[in-house]
């Protein structure tokens, strides 16, 4: 281990061009499930909620971005923001908030993967006949596929994040170079006969099963948070935060409008539905005549940038829930590259066993977005506790007043839609109870690590409440007062040294006996 690397300080490399790299795993979500949700509704409606989900999305990273640069030094994105509002009433919601968001985004890394591999196995492999069963899951070549792109995301992040960033920049170019292409031949082309009459706003049900889709959807279209999360690693925590979320957000809006559109009114509904995961494909091979190869690489593309990002920003979570002292202590670690290794490995490690249980990708989705949905309710209201707790905390962005009643009901709204898709996930023709009750359990069985951490490895007594400080201290309030100055001025060598100092502090701790006052 090298004497340079503190092994609780994430390393400061990156900008908020990284972070759009990272973000650029947002396609995937458009990929997983376009061709899934045709089933039920038309497209018309799937890009209606994709757009309405889209504008929240970006009010959202506004709010966001507040809290980010309240918090420079914390790792863990959204759920970091609900510890620390709701820690004062009740702290096991922190935790819940952090695995929820740790498994909303993790269990994408299976989901991704599975897709990869079905794209895989159905483009070369159509003719294997591999076929085994893991507690009555039915799995083959494909899974085999997908467990080889999952080691290949987490090999690309264990050895640096800067290091994926620049891969998810390369591809994550070829995946919107080749989005453009496609959308545009799908509008253009003489081959293809590019009709509103391909659309259409037909619901297979009534208005829960469009609350159903907004449910299932969600991590797709609020993904613009994803950047968050990497606020620590950011050499300018505010400004890149805030550059990289309003960017990537805005960016969600044209693609999930546009590239849908494009491609449901070239090929038609019944075309996409027949082919969910190969749709691409289909309309290379239909625009330009045998290039149906092109699709398929710009969709495994896109889907390794997507397991590239979401095993970073899952690691990430787990990392800055430890740093709290709300799971095992052991993943309050970073590795000789200055990532967190161990986060990491045992994110890896779940995928592959969600994988093996559940194994339809729409399934998989079930089961982790209540655990998100969960995350971005508690990290929205945690704006207005923090509004109301720490009215004089330093704020290097700060929204006006006039947030606070749209917060309100943004909350509200994710409720509803929580509420609706917990309790009819049948509407959507996949999954059930199985998948509602592996989320409920990953989410209690935060609850028990946070007492295993508390009682047992910091034997400290079991405290439904924690202290909340009014004003930063420590390595947290040096590290407000260089992310204040560089909002009002470019950092000077002297403010570089100043953050530097701070990160060799370490995180200042609340001690046992003043826990215990």
């Amino acid at each position: 281990m090298s004497d340079s690397i503190d092994q609780h300080v994430l390393a400061k490399t990156l900008t908020w061009r990284d972070g759009i790299a990272l973000g650029l795993a947002l396609p995937t979500g458009l990929f997983v499930t376009f061709g899934y949700l045709l089933g039920v509704v038309g497209a018309w409606v799937a890009i209606a909620v994709w757009f309405s989900g889209a504008v929240i999305s970006y009010l959202q990273c506004r709010v966001f971005a507040e809290m980010a640069s309240m918090f420079p030094r914390d790792s863990g994105g959204v759920a970091r923001y609900a510890i620390e509002g709701w820690k004062k009433y009740f702290a096991p919601l922190g935790a819940i908030a952090a695995f929820g968001y740790w498994i909303g985004w993790s269990l994408t890394i299976s989901m991704a993967a599975v897709v990869f591999g079905e794209l895989i196995e159905a483009t070369w492999f159509q003719d294997n006949t591999l076929d085994f069963g893991i507690f009555g899951n039915h799995l083959g070549l494909e899974h085999l596929f997908a467990l080889g792109a999952m080691l290949f995301a987490w090999a690309f992040n264990y050895f640096g994040l800067k290091f994926g960033a620049a891969v998810n920049k390369v591809l994550g170019l070829l995946v919107v170079v080749g989005l453009t292409v496609v959308s545009v031949a799908c509008l253009v082309s003489p081959s293809i006969d590019w009709s509103t009459a391909n659309l259409s706003w037909s619901v297979a049900g009534d208005w829960r099963t469009v609350a159903v889709v907004f449910y299932v959807t969600a991590w797709a279209v609020y993904a613009g948070e994803i950047v968050a999360s990497f606020a620590p690693e950011y050499k300018d925590t505010a400004r890149d935060t805030s550059r990289a979320m309003s960017r990537i957000s805005l960016f969600m809006i044209v693609l999930f409008v546009v590239v849908p559109t494009a491609l449901s009114g070239g090929l038609g509904e019944e075309t996409i539905r027949d082919n969910p995961v190969t749709y691409v494909a289909v309309a290379f091979g239909q625009a330009f005549g045998g290039a149906s190869w092109i699709g398929t690489i710009v969709i495994a593309f896109s889907l390794l940038v997507g397991m590239i990002s979401t095993t970073a920003d899952g690691g990430r979570a787990l990392f800055g829930l430890a740093q709290e002292g709300m799971t095992i202590k052991q993943l309050d670690w970073v590795n000789r590259w200055g990532v967190p290794g161990r986060s990491l490995t045992l994110d890896v490690l779940l995928n592959a066993t969600v994988m093996l249980l559940v194994g339809h990708p729409v399934s998989i989705l079930l089961a982790s977005n209540l655990g998100y949905l969960l995350s971005i309710i508690l990290g929205l209201s945690a704006f207005i506790l923090l509004r109301r707790d720490r009215p004089n905390w330093p704020r290097p962005i700060r929204r006006s007043n006039g947030w606070i009643p749209v917060v309100a009901v943004l909350v509200a709204f994710n409720v509803f839609i929580t509420v609706i898709g917990v309790l009819n996930p049948e509407l959507l023709g996949y999954g059930g109870a199985r998948e509602s009750v592996i989320a409920v359990a990953i989410l209690l069985f935060s609850v028990v690590l946070y007492a295993y951490r508390r009682v047992v490895q910091d034997k400290l007594p079991m405290l439904w409440r924690l202290p909340a400080p009014a004003m930063p201290q420590g390595a947290d309030a040096l590290a407000l007062e260089f992310e204040m100055r560089a909002t009002t001025r470019p950092p000077t060598v002297h403010d570089v040294h100043d953050e530097n100092d701070a990160a060799r502090a370490g995180r200042r701790r609340i001690h046992p006996s003043e826990e215990r006052k």
